[in-house]
């Protein structure tokens, strides 16, 4: 089986709105329920949970019914952290050890099918895939003196998005090697915990337009986008 984990544990601060930043409504439903029509529709994708922040869970819950949302069987309160929210939410899917687990920011409304699809196929290739798409301008990063520049060259580098796509059995062997040595514990996301992990991990082929939604320009340009 595949699951999709949608993380929508955040406040969005950024944004500056009375509420969760997923939780806006455009086009007369939340930006949440944007990103989860795009894994109800997606033909591989089995279930969908959501790791969602306190407070919120019978909304989330309610959209089920009301959206028509039939794979939506797994709503937990997030952690403190991306990663942690992750882990909250591998740990209560019902999911075996060779089941894949697909990642996605509950923020990227504009994920298209192809970028999932990618992910799932070189996910069984390699057991675990990040979706990423090539740098096209030159990343410059300083050393403790104003003028002691490095760069990286644009041609091997890449910005990773969401989604990421694991096995179940990957996830849960990483956090436990984690837990025993340290390693990656204090990731911002787990992409970065697998590569500090030495995990087998390849860079699958996104989309420039998935967009993560974080400060009002974007939900500007999302609403624009209608």
């Amino acid at each position: 089986m595949i699951h999709a984990l949608i993380l929508a544990g955040g406040v969005g601060i950024r944004v500056g709105a009375d509420k969760p930043k997923q939780f806006i409504e455009i086009n007369g439903k939340p930006i949440l329920v944007h990103t989860l029509d795009k894994f109800e529709k997606h033909p591989l994708i089995d279930s969908i949970g959501v790791v969602c922040v306190q407070g919120w869970e019978d909304i989330v819950r309610s959209y089920k019914k009301v959206y028509g949302l039939s794979k939506l069987n797994t709503i937990v309160i997030g952690g403190r952290t991306a990663l942690e929210s992750t882990r909250i939410g591998v740990e209560n899917l019902k999911a075996r050890p060779e089941d894949i687990v697909v990642i996605h920011d509950g923020v990227r409304p504009l994920v298209d099918e192809k970028s999932i699809t990618n992910v799932i196929e070189d996910c069984r290739q390699y057991g675990g895939a990040i979706s990423a798409v090539p740098l096209i301008e030159h990343v410059f990063f300083k050393g403790e003196k104003e003028t002691d520049l490095h760069y990286i060259p644009r041609e091997n580098a890449y910005r990773t998005v969401t989604p990421q796509a694991y096995t179940c059995a990957k996830i849960h062997r990483a956090f436990q090697l984690s837990d025993e040595t340290g390693i990656g514990s204090h990731a911002p996301f787990i992409g970065i915990m697998m590569v500090d992990l030495n995990e087998q991990v390849c860079l699958s082929q996104g989309s420039e337009e998935n967009i993560k939604i974080t400060d009002p320009k974007d939900i500007n340009y999302y609403k624009s986008l209608f």
